[in-house]
């Protein structure tokens, strides 16, 4: 039944200003309206990069004042989830009283007042290339912020406290996950398109992997590199075959070893470290391999091409990947998930024919006990048993007692240990895989992923897990990928022309024609240390004439 004991929101004029009042209850003071706010401005020390959420100001006190001490690289989003409030507060604007403060603030361009679709739509924004609010008010790029600092303009908050507080985290994790990105393709991204670019020569010489969605009706049985692992392979050695098995690619060898042959292994690892993870494993043609266009090619070499799946990690949101998508050039993608498992768990969901078919899992532990870190027979394992000796036991206790790691209570009552990055990996499993229906966790140890446990049934498929006939790229697909190869190997030889004086242009048409080519392919740059910031400053602009030969070379090769 609808309350109809809801109080409108009212102007309530006191001896200093106006006070609101909403539900039975005063937004500000009724003495005096704005001193709260504006000694909580004053009070702030403000560093540059600072991205403020302004929730409930539902007039317009502090606002100004904030403006007035803003350093650089600054921005205020007005964060209002309450329609009731967000309408009365711009019915305000018409109040003369109050009419001067709210136009100085719409005038701003450091002001933007999102939508409710945008405050909820906020942490994936805050990490796009660039943004325009629906009230016209464009979001500084990506990388401008450093932090995030809520402030509360007014109780309204209260009536959603819940919403505002979870916003914030997520707006601050954001911003971490951002930055953390950014250390990672400073390290690794020139490998991440190198890979990138030289898998796609033989993408279309492989066979797709959109022939497997939706088409397995086998029991699917997922193995991560985990303790839980060997429970797992306990559980199954006997009947392995009634399933259908995905591995990670550093669980893949522990599997072999007991004589378990998995149907398919993912591999996203761009590192040379990874190929420890197939020794052995060459001459094994029934296992097929899923990898990213941006993994490791030295895999891809060691298989016959039809035995080679590719699917599309987006390592980075940039115009070129983007371009690439909606092309329809390369293949399936998913976001960047930073485990191997997550990525392994987002396919099998892809793959199983209807969402009837249980998915179990294995070795998707996020944790390790006290004396080894890894299943039985997997990489890690394996290299931990080739480096001991009397000085260094295969025990490895120095994984759990050290700074960066902490203890927890794991979903069987044992003490574990964990790091932060495990434990992201974990929360992030949570996040995007809790509510799948029929995704069983099985593993005994480890975090809690917040699914139902189940062992895998004894039942017997003996029906073909592939329902439909598998298919290769068409002609029209090999074209695309070649035109591709070709049109960026002309425009990165166009830009080196420019850039080094070959071809003669004005100063105006040769920067417009530098920013044109360059920003659509952020591979040039993306793994410089500001590289989330293009300029066409001559330093910067020096460091892209040299990556152009780099990429050339490779495109030509």
């Amino acid at each position: 039944m609808e309350n109809t004991n809801i109080q409108k929101p009212c102007l309530v004029n006191t001896a200093q200003g106006f006070s609101v009042s909403y539900n039975n209850k005063f937004l500000y003071s009724k003495y005096n309206p704005s001193k709260i706010i504006c000694q909580t401005i004053e009070n702030l020390n403000i560093l540059p990069g600072t991205l403020f959420l302004c929730c409930s100001p539902v007039l317009p006190y502090g606002l100004t004042e904030l403006l007035n001490k803003l350093p650089e690289n600054c921005f205020l989003l007005i964060c209002e989830i309450d329609e009731v409030l967000k309408s009365f507060s711009n019915e305000c604007c018409n109040n003369q009283e109050l009419k001067t403060n709210w136009e100085i603030i719409n005038k701003s361009n450091l002001i933007a007042v999102p939508d409710k679709n945008e405050l909820f739509s906020l942490p994936q924004i805050l990490n796009l290339p660039e943004y325009t609010f629906n009230d016209g008010k464009k979001l500084p790029k990506a990388g401008s912020f450093k932090r995030v600092i809520k402030i509360d303009f007014s109780s309204g908050v209260q009536f959603h406290n819940e919403f505002y507080s979870t916003l914030t985290q997520a707006c601050v994790n954001a911003l971490m996950t951002f930055w953390s990105n950014r250390v990672t393709l400073v390290r690794f991204g020139r490998n991440y398109s190198r890979n990138f670019f030289e898998n796609l020569k033989i993408l279309t010489s492989t066979k797709p992997i959109e022939n497997y969605i939706k088409t397995i009706s086998k029991p699917i049985i997922i193995f991560g590199a985990g303790q839980s692992i060997d429970k797992g392979i306990e559980h199954i050695k006997n009947k392995w075959q009634n399933y259908f098995i995905l591995c990670t690619d550093t669980s893949y060898t522990s599997l072999m070893q007991n004589g378990i042959i998995p149907d398919g292994v993912f591999v996203e690892e761009a590192q040379p470290v990874i190929l420890k993870a197939f020794i052995g494993t060459k001459n094994n043609p029934k296992t097929q391999i899923f990898t990213s266009l941006s993994s490791l090619p030295s895999i891809n070499h060691n298989f016959p091409a039809e035995q080679i799946s590719f699917f599309t990690t987006l390592y980075t949101e940039c115009n070129f990947l983007n371009k690439l998508v909606d092309s329809k050039i390369i293949p399936i993608t998913n976001p960047p998930m930073g485990s191997v498992g997550l990525t392994t768990v987002y396919y099998a969901l892809k793959f199983r024919k209807t969402t009837s078919v249980p998915i179990y899992l294995y070795g998707l532990d996020f944790s390790y006990s006290e004396y080894f870190t890894h299943g039985k027979g997997t990489m890690a394992h394996t290299n931990r048993l080739f480096s001991s000796n009397r000085f260094l036991p295969v025990q490895n206790y120095k994984a759990a007692y050290n700074d960066t790691v902490f203890s927890f209570i794991e979903k069987s009552g044992k003490t574990f240990y964990s790091t932060h990055i495990l434990s992201s990996y974990a929360n992030n499993f949570i996040a995007l895989f809790s509510e799948q229906p029929n995704l069983y966790d099985s593993g005994e140890v480890g975090f809690d992923l917040k699914l139902k446990t189940a062992i895998p049934t004894d039942i017997c498929f003996s029906d073909n897990p592939i329902q439909k006939e598998l298919t290769s790229f068409s002609e029209e697909q090999i074209t695309k990928v070649k035109d591709f190869i070709n049109s960026e190997t002309a425009a990165l030889e166009e830009l080196r022309d420019i850039l080094s004086g070959t071809k003669k242009l004005s100063p105006e048409e040769a920067t417009n024609k530098i920013i044109e080519l360059s920003k659509q392919r952020e591979y040039l740059y993306l793994h410089f240390p500001d590289g989330w910031n293009y300029n066409t400053s001559l330093p910067f602009l020096k460091r892209i004439r040299v990556e152009i030969d780099y990429f050339l070379k490779l495109l030509k090769k």
